[in-house]
């Protein structure tokens, strides 16, 4: 879907923090944002060339006023060559008390949006609209998730809640069991299918920090006809889902309800890059512990610990709440060293791969979306036992198979050429 606008952000590095916030909540909004640390190699030659290229294809220039940028020779050649090309300058102002401090000498009458601290907010609203984008009211997220980083959006007149993204660098990761290492794989016939490990490669991905609440389900079904989640494995309706379990992760869902959710996601958002993770992501961002070139048995380290996840041995008995095992929390934190959390325990989670034997191959075949063979799960469940909640084992049903310990996780990876 194309985006509503397209804008060249020119700003001072000094002052990245909010264009980042900015740069997102643009995005948020159905806007094509080009940023120059993101478009730009560094120590390339042609850099002149790509920003000119950068502001010439932008609807709009949108110029971050501080005092740095105003003393910025590069911003100033930046709005020059953006108003000789005939472009809308539009000044955004982020951070200091004088205007006449925040912008560059003849630029002083320009009209302004103020979007400073606590005006934040009611600027960015009068920016999209001076962008012609439409401006749909947000929906309610529960306080508790919004602490934890999720956040409504609704671009093009439909909400959704988005959570907040972990992002896992390019690079290889031991994927799978090491029975040198790993008592369960060495003793238990059923771990032979993590094995045998294996480095494998993974492009750079980010991966949601929590499975997807009942909070952000109920929003899909709300503007769809898809069905409400329920199984005959267990009475749990969607009902109680909605009345008591907002902050959990949904459950009673299919890998056909999840790719569905996929799907939605992606057309309310304009966003494509919207997916299931596939087995490998999943593996990578629950385990791999890239500073010691090692892969951990559980996503906080070798060793089962029941206080940082919800297990059978926790003796919890229901799903708990996202978030309940913080990475700030030194002595209970569940978190994998990427900061994902809740990837041990509470819902095993549906990936986009096909069930499929070692070694692990991308482009063998698993990832047939049309597919209608098993598809893995990951990450055991508040009803299984320690074993099944190590970060390589592996779990597979049918996709259309429903039950109260299975849930998801979104991906993301933006399309190339983005």
């Amino acid at each position: 879907m194309a985006a509503a606008a397209s804008v060249f952000i020119s700003y001072s590095s000094k002052d990245a923090d909010i264009v980042n916030r900015l740069k997102k909540d643009l995005a948020d909004a159905g806007v094509a944002v080009w940023l120059d640390h993101e478009q730009l190699t560094p120590g390339t030659r042609n850099w002149q060339i790509k920003v000119r290229e950068g502001i010439a294809k932008a609807a709009h220039v949108v110029y971050g006023a501080s005092e740095t940028a105003a003393l910025s020779d590069y911003v100033f050649d930046e709005i020059s060559i953006a108003r000789n090309k005939g472009k809308l300058v539009i000044p955004f102002w982020v951070r200091g008390d004088d205007w006449h401090d925040c912008v560059p000498l003849g630029f002083g009458a320009t009209q302004r949006i103020d979007g400073r601290g606590v005006r934040y907010q009611a600027g960015l609203t009068e920016l999209l609209a001076t962008l012609g984008v439409s401006v749909y009211p947000l929906p309610d997220v529960p306080a508790r998730l919004v602490g934890l980083g999720l956040r409504g959006v609704n671009p093009l007149g439909t909400p959704a809640i988005l959570p907040p993204l972990i992002t896992v660098a390019a690079g290889h990761f031991r994927m799978g069991s090491d029975p040198a290492r790993d008592p369960v794989a060495a003793k238990e016939s059923w771990a032979k299918d993590e094995m045998p490990q294996d480095w494998v490669e993974v492009a750079a991905f980010q991966i949601g920090k929590y499975p997807v609440t009942v909070a952000e389900y109920r929003l899909f079904l709300t503007a769809s006809q898809h069905a409400e989640p329920t199984s005959p494995s267990n009475n749990l309706t969607w009902e109680q889902q909605v009345r008591e379990r907002l902050d959990h992760p949904v459950v009673n869902v299919s890998w056909q309800d999840a790719t569905a959710y996929v799907a939605w996601l992606r057309e309310v958002t304009g966003q494509s890059g919207w997916r299931l993770p596939s087995e490998a992501q999943w593996e990578k961002a629950a385990r791999w512990d890239a500073p010691r070139n090692a892969s951990r048995i559980y996503p906080w380290g070798d060793s089962f610990d029941k206080n940082r996840c919800n297990t059978n041995e926790s003796g919890i008995g229901k799903t708990t709440p996202i978030g309940s095992y913080p990475a700030n929390d030194r002595q209970r934190s569940g978190a994998s060293s990427y900061g994902a959390e809740d990837m041990a325990g509470n819902v095993w989670e549906w990936t986009s791969s096909l069930y499929k034997p070692y070694h692990y191959t991308e482009n063998d075949g698993r990832e047939d979306q049309d597919s209608t063979g098993n598809r893995v799960l990951r990450g055991g469940s508040w009803d299984g036992f320690a074993w099944v909640a190590r970060a390589p084992c592996r779990s597979d049903v049918g996709w259309g198979y429903r039950d109260g310990g299975r849930g998801f996780r979104l991906a993301f990876r933006a399309p190339a050429g983005s």
